[in-house]
């Protein structure tokens, strides 16, 4: 079975604004919430028989990451839970390829990294509520 790789990227400044939106759109569904973070997680399936290089995941993170924020890319999430925190991933079915999937194997490819054939993108949500 090949191994999913998880690429973590760190919320940007506009990411902000939609976590307040977001956070005030549940808090009239949820009055406990006291706060909202998310980031993006890329998952990769790779399908070498040997991890990644250290070069490919160079090339990995370069791909997922903004060339204006440096080191903004992480294989460990960036949302640090307590224990009154809830995470939730939000993204497409497991058993369907997206377009954007589609796409973003075609620049692995063209960069060198075969044996990458599917990425599907999440959203997560870290929801900080009352203990």
């Amino acid at each position: 079975m090949s191994p999913i790789l998880h690429f973590y990227v760190r919320p940007s400044g506009h990411e902000g604004a939609a976590s307040g939106h977001t956070r005030r759109k549940l808090q009239g569904k949820l009055p406990e919430l006291q706060g909202v973070e998310t980031e993006l997680c890329y998952n990769v399936n790779w399908t070498a028989e040997v991890l990644p290089s250290a070069e490919e995941m160079k090339k990995l993170m370069w791909l997922f990451g903004c060339p204006l924020l440096p080191g903004d890319v992480a294989q460990e999430s960036w949302l640090l839970l307590s224990s009154s925190d809830l995470l939730l991933e939000v993204g497409p079915r497991l058993n369907f390829s997206t377009p954007s999937s589609t796409n973003i194997v075609s620049v692995c490819h063209a960069a060198g990294l075969e044996a990458v054939d599917r990425v599907e993108t999440t959203r997560r949500y870290r929801l900080s509520v009352w203990p």
